[in-house]
């Protein structure tokens, strides 16, 4: 019984998302106050100066500006050839600049990781070391040899090389 209504209410949880899917499509706003059919388009608003709409009244704005427009673009790109190379060779200056400055950090840090692991290899074989020799001195010590008995436990420090 209680697998029923746990699959039930599972069924009624995934079939909402479906008939909300399924729903008939609502018609696009309309301006306030006006009522209008919803498929007439609509009066432009007078801010919109539609550049994005290749159109016969975006052509009509833009028009009396060409000239202008022309202008401006033609000097600001007769002058900018000189200077767009300088830049160039600013920029690419810069480039090279960072990247030696990255190899030197990688060649720096690869250095540093290397010393560490020669550092911890010396340390790791000084213990094996260390306790070799205080595996040897307990084995001497359990033989009933006194000497080794009263002999000081190894210092892995001792063996470093």
């Amino acid at each position: 019984m209680l697998k029923r209504l746990i699959a039930g209410a599972a069924l009624l949880a995934l079939a909402a998302p479906l008939a909300a899917q399924t729903a008939a499509p609502t018609t696009p706003p309309t301006q306030p106050g006006s009522h209008e059919d919803p498929g007439t388009p609509r009066t432009p608003l007078p801010v919109d100066r539609g550049y994005d709409k290749p159109q016969v009244r975006t052509e009509a704005i833009n028009a009396p500006n060409r000239g202008e427009v022309a202008a401006a673009n033609s000097m600001t790109s007769g002058s900018s050839t000189g200077s767009t190379a300088a830049i160039s060779a600013d920029l690419q200056a810069q480039y090279d600049a960072d990247m030696a400055a990255w190899v030197d950090a990688m060649r720096s840090r690869d250095s540093r990781i290397a010393a560490n692991a020669r550092q911890y290899d010396r340390q790791q074989r000084a213990y094996a070391d260390a306790m070799y020799v205080w595996r040897m001195q307990a084995r001497d010590c359990e033989r009933g040899y006194q000497f080794a008995c009263n002999r000081p436990t190894p210092n892995p420090a001792d063996f470093m090389r």
